[in-house]
């Protein structure tokens, strides 16, 4: 039994196990500028995937779930190749596919654990407070605005993914965040040609708003979007020193949501166009962006600083929008006689 045990072996030899650097060695500011978080909130993200991550395999010394966290923050921070990724943890590139694979599946399978919008009376007395200290808007629950996310020309339906820019991406619009920055709802599905004020009202947020199901308050969104009475615009062409006074204080609360798309954007290189465009298909692409999303709320729950983030001034809006109700443009004339004059 033992010379066959000796002869399997020799037949197939044990395979060499590559160098892995424990990247928890690291010091926090290091973890923080290479994979965008301290080692407590890594420790804590490899607590919560566990079960998802561990794999069940013969291998003598299978990737710990510490590492394949390691390797999927490196690829959302930067944006690299999985090639160089998995170089500098000593993986190879097809395990750094599978890791990116596992933890984006794991992480949206949490999306609502991280990414909720306010619901309790006392979240949403805060939330309207926090935006109000910023230019005196009341009663405001979000920010809504989006961005386009570039990615490689899909094999089907290409057209349809062409943005009014002329790349292929996808519009990651109906993004509201709070005034602290904290994503509180995210649609991620919908082609780059699709209009923003479209992916709103079709999204769940904005389906339950226009029944009634949320709670009292407005969303601030620039022009591209359509004047609801849950919706606040500015006013395009103020003729009055009230409207003047409104339009300046609603660009300037609302402005809280292009600063997050600017922040998230720096820190998880792979959705912005300075890491390359994502080499996946849609579906893939879009659990990437939401992952980057959630992780930037995990990089909130840990109150790190936020980096430095040029002025994002983009034109209000992406082409034509519907016409605003009756009943929008009521409640914005209200408000304007009420706090604004």
């Amino acid at each position: 039994m033992e010379v066959l045990w000796v002869a399997v072996r020799e037949e197939n030899p044990p395979r060499p196990l590559r160098d892995r650097m424990d990247p928890l060695i690291l010091p926090d500011h290091m973890l923080i500028r290479q994979y965008r978080l301290p080692r407590p909130a890594i420790i804590y993200l490899a607590d919560m995937l566990s079960n998802d991550l561990k794999r069940k395999t013969r291998r003598s010394s299978p990737l710990p779930v510490v590492t394949q966290i390691m390797a999927a923050l490196r690829f959302f921070a930067s944006g690299s190749f999985q090639m160089v990724v998995g170089g500098t943890l000593g993986v190879s590139q097809s395990s750094v596919s599978r890791v990116v694979r596992d933890v984006t599946n794991a992480l949206c399978r949490r999306a609502r654990q991280f990414i909720k919008f306010p619901a309790t009376d006392a979240e949403c007395i805060r939330t309207k407070q926090q935006f109000f200290e910023i230019a005196g808007f009341p009663n405001v629950l979000g920010a809504v605005d989006g961005t386009h996310i570039a990615i490689k020309a899909p094999s089907d339906e290409e057209d349809g993914f062409v943005n009014r820019k002329n790349f292929h991406s996808m519009n990651f619009h109906s993004m509201i965040c709070d005034a602290t920055l904290r994503v509180t709802d995210l649609v991620a599905r919908w082609p780059g040609s699709t209009h923003d004020s479209f992916i709103l009202m079709n999204s769940g947020t904005g389906i339950k708003f226009n029944e009634g199901e949320m709670p009292d308050g407005w969303l601030l969104g620039d022009s591209g979007y359509a004047l609801r009475p849950w919706l606040m615009t500015p006013i395009l062409h103020p003729a009055t020193e009230p409207e003047q006074r409104y339009s300046r204080a609603q660009r300037k609360t609302r402005s809280v949501v292009e600063r997050c798309i600017g922040v998230v954007k720096s820190r998880f290189r792979c959705i912005d166009r300075s890491g390359g465009v994502l080499q996946y298909t849609p579906e893939k692409g879009c659990k990437i962006i939401t992952c980057a999303f959630i992780l930037h709320n995990i990089c909130m729950m840990y109150r790190l600083p936020l980096p430095d983030v040029p002025d994002h001034h983009e034109p209000e809006g992406d082409g034509p929008v519907p016409a605003p109700c009756n009943t929008g443009i009521q409640v914005r004339q209200e408000l304007v006689r009420r706090r604004f004059m």
